[in-house]
């Protein structure tokens, strides 16, 4: 009986162990919000990547292709560097960030 139980309880842990796991690939998520009045809306973005090609830079925001200049919810990209990138809005300016969830609100 030891044995049955034993068996039993390994063939149960691989489909324990993949029950646990978080997608490797799945993008960090950033949510932005305004600083003006707590009744407006917040923004939730997602920076997914930075491209870098021949000094050329683009990244990539919720699945749209953006360069430097392009305008994507009510937001301006107006730099992009090594690990995130540089928002200007009516509202201030806002970063994202490629490797955490922190955002830095500025007037």
């Amino acid at each position: 009986m030891y044995k049955i139980s034993l068996i039993l309880l390994l063939l149960s842990l691989p489909h324990y162990a993949n029950s646990q796991q978080v997608d490797p690939t799945k993008p960090f998520d950033a949510v932005a919000s305004s600083s003006g009045s707590s009744s407006e809306k917040s923004t939730r973005l997602t920076l997914q990547s930075i491209i870098r090609s021949d000094g050329n830079k683009k990244v990539i925001i919720d699945g749209q292709v953006l360069n430097v200049g392009d305008k994507y919810k009510g937001f301006e990209l107006i730099a992009i560097n090594s690990k995130g990138v540089v928002l200007d809005s009516p509202q201030g300016k806002m970063e994202l960030s490629l490797f955490s969830g922190v955002i830095a609100n500025s007037q």
